[in-house]
């Protein structure tokens, strides 16, 4: 059977080969897919240059069926973990012919698998991953990560929540690029159709020595007695956590690598005290009794480093920020020597998730040994990942200006791994390098506190004499109570206008007020929001009208002391202002700073003059603002009372149209009167 190959790009083919299968194929596609995907890769591996392709279309659709059948049976014995998804070919012989058109013309494994990539999120489930916090990592992260720590045919590479196994994949390819020799290679993962597909990705390349496990990275339990096979060469003395709990777990705890690249699950908590017991960080932090999965991934991770061995992993930007996770930061510093953090921008992993996320890169350090005096640190932060806010490709990412300017850091820091980028190519400006001992007095990891832009107006504003808000406001306003009103004027974000700061409170009962109500403000108050401070929301209150004002807790209350309110509220919505106190965002998906944030930023005191005009400005502009609203507000009311004028009512009048319009004409008269 002649059938035309129409696909241009292995998107828009692996796009059309997944529908073909979803709509007819009889059983799960997921399993279809694998399944001719086993034997597409099989046939590529038996055809020689002058062989004529088995996986083809041949003169029936019953011959087809046979031939492809065959070659997944062959592929069933050559990868054990495609079992599962079933030994038959559950699927017509009319059907297949459709399904294998799309793949027919390309090669697999000559390629660096973007024809099979481009499906793999949609084969492995995307409700069951993203419950749990899997989303599948961008091609171009994890290409950026494998460059940037150069893995060579030396190492001994793991990653323990491997998924579609992308960063084994991209590991193998690089260092066949540099070498043509593969490092070893061992991926694990607990979902069973991550680990097929995995165990696809890893057959498509001929040379690779990637091995995949079916095992749980984070407890240990069930390997006391019996630990994979495919663990031997990887088990080492010089790895494992030093509890007694994690020592009991024996070959878990001596599971060790000297590269490690990883997106783990960031979703759900830990609160089984057995597998808490067996991790050090733990320890340190009294009173939890539960803990987020992430943060036990990344102690796990770091325990699976041997030492010197480097790291490459993908943690949601709180961990580095919050202080909640303070403990765990403390007990990284102490571990590994950090290389960088890259800030990745809110759209790298649309349209599955906008969680904000970052890239940790570091050096694991031999026990007992104390890191370099004050190294230097390398912060970045991506403002370009190649997507739209739909997730849609946009082909401008700013990673490989990123890379240049890392690997040019590492090379300088005389890592005897780094690559050594060509000189020519383009740096990337927006980075800075920043000493230990400032990144432990901080407590944070995350790169865009570290903005190379802020800090350098926090530099400006350091050799000048500055003040702090804190010192120049009464940041304790009177608490609201339900029980002393009767009713409120309630502001929360919503009801700021960001271009004037000017307020719509909302009238309510006091007893129907919400939770987040908290305080009494006056005139003269200066409103920051603690939220999105990227958004930099601040509001004036100009006046209260006699009922109490109530604003959420969403806001952090200045109430001018050293300060004229007009000067205060001009300076919060400064774009200094804003950058400074972005800085200090924390949380993932909706970055917040404290009150103790807004009152630490510094104020250099403008001269009198400027002062005045900004006074005169604002005052003027406020007055303008309120005659504004009366005008507009006389102008609906007028026209208000034209459209609900009540009619008088007349009776129909019978005669010639001249005599109608004469009645007309006298009832309009007697409503003007």
């Amino acid at each position: 059977m002649d059938l035309p190959f129409v696909y241009r790009d292995p998107a828009s083919a692996m796009a059309e080969f997944e529908q073909i299968l979803a709509s007819n194929s009889g059983e799960d596609p997921f399993d279809s897919a694998i399944k001719l995907l086993a034997a597409k890769l099989v046939d590529e591996s038996q055809s020689t240059q002058n062989q004529v392709s088995a996986f083809r279309i041949h003169k029936t659709p019953e011959i087809t069926h046979r031939t492809v059948h065959s070659l997944y049976r062959q592929a069933l014995k050559k990868w054990p973990l495609l079992n599962g998804v079933g030994s038959n070919l559950d699927i017509s012989p009319q059907h297949l012919v459709r399904s294998m058109r799309p793949l027919i013309g390309w090669k697999l494994a000559d390629t660096d698998l973007s024809l099979l990539d481009a499906t793999l999120e949609r084969l492995v489930a995307k409700d069951a991953k993203g419950a749990l916090g899997q989303y599948f990592t961008p091609r171009d992260i994890v290409r950026f990560c494998i460059r940037v720590l150069n893995p060579n045919p030396k190492d001994k590479v793991i990653d323990p929540a491997c998924g579609s196994g992308g960063f084994l994949f991209e590991a193998t390819r690089h260092s066949l690029e540099q070498s043509g020799t593969a490092p070893a290679c061992l991926g694990i993962d607990f979902g069973a159709r991550a680990i097929k597909v995995a165990a696809l990705l890893a057959a498509a390349i001929p040379k690779a020595k990637i091995t995949i496990s079916k095992a749980n990275s984070i407890d240990g339990r069930s390997y006391v007695e019996h630990a994979p096979t495919e663990w031997g060469s990887f088990l080492s003395r010089d790895t494992g956590s030093k509890t007694k709990r994690a020592g009991s777990w024996s070959a878990w705890n001596k599971l060790g690598c000297t590269f490690l690249a990883t997106n783990p699950p960031f979703a759900g908590d830990i609160d089984e005290q057995d597998i808490l017991d067996a991790y050090e960080s733990q320890q340190l932090s009294t009173g939890r009794t539960t803990v987020s999965r992430e943060h036990l991934f990344l102690e796990r991770a770091i325990h699976l480093l041997r030492p010197q061995g480097r790291l490459a992993i993908v943690l949601p930007q709180g961990l580095l920020a919050n202080p909640s996770a303070s403990y765990l930061r403390s007990w990284l510093l102490k571990k590994c020597r950090v290389l960088g953090v890259i800030g990745l921008h809110p759209h790298t992993f649309l349209p599955y998730t906008g969680v904000k996320t970052a890239l940790l890169f570091a050096v694991k350090l031999p026990d007992n040994e104390v890191p370099p005096y004050d190294y230097s640190i390398f912060f970045a932060t991506s403002q370009d990942c190649g997507k739209d806010s739909r997730g849609k490709a946009t082909g401008t990412a700013d990673y490989s200006h990123i890379e240049t300017s890392f690997t040019r850091f590492l090379a300088s820091q005389k890592f005897l791994w780094a690559a050594h980028p060509p000189m020519m190519a383009q740096d990337f400006q927006d980075f800075e390098t920043v000493s230990f001992s400032e990144v432990a007095k901080a407590d944070r990891l995350d790169a865009e506190y570290y903005h190379p832009t802020a800090r350098a107006l926090l530099r400006k504003l350091d050799a000048k004499s500055v003040n702090q808000l804190g010192n120049l406001v009464d940041a304790k306003p009177e608490r609201f109570k339900k029980s002393f009103f009767k009713e409120i004027r309630y502001i929360d974000i919503s009801s700021v206008d960001n271009k004037t700061g000017q307020t719509s409170p909302t009238v309510i009962s006091a007893s129907d007020a919400p939770s987040r109500a908290s305080y009494i403000v006056q005139p003269g108050d200066v409103l920051v929001s603690t939220v999105r401070p990227d958004r930099n929301v601040v509001a004036y209150i100009s006046e209260t009208n006699g009922i109490p004002t109530v604003a959420s807790n969403g806001f952090c209350v200045l109430r001018p002391k050293n300060i004229d309110p007009e000067v205060l509220f001009a300076y919060c919505k400064t774009e200094s202002f804003k950058q400074m106190l972005s800085r200090h965002a924390t949380a993932s998906m909706y970055p917040t700073v404290t009150d103790r944030d807004v009152l630490g930023i510094p104020f250099l005191e403008p001269p009198v003059n400027v002062s005045d005009r900004v006074k005169n400005l604002i005052r003027s502009g406020l007055d303008m603002i309120e005659k504004g609203e009366k005008q507009l507000n006389e102008a609906i009311a007028l026209m208000t009372d034209e459209i609900q004028e009540p009619c008088i009512p007349y009776k129909v009048t019978k005669g010639s149209p001249k005599t109608q319009r004469n009645n007309k004409a006298v009832r309009t008269t007697k409503r003007n009167r």
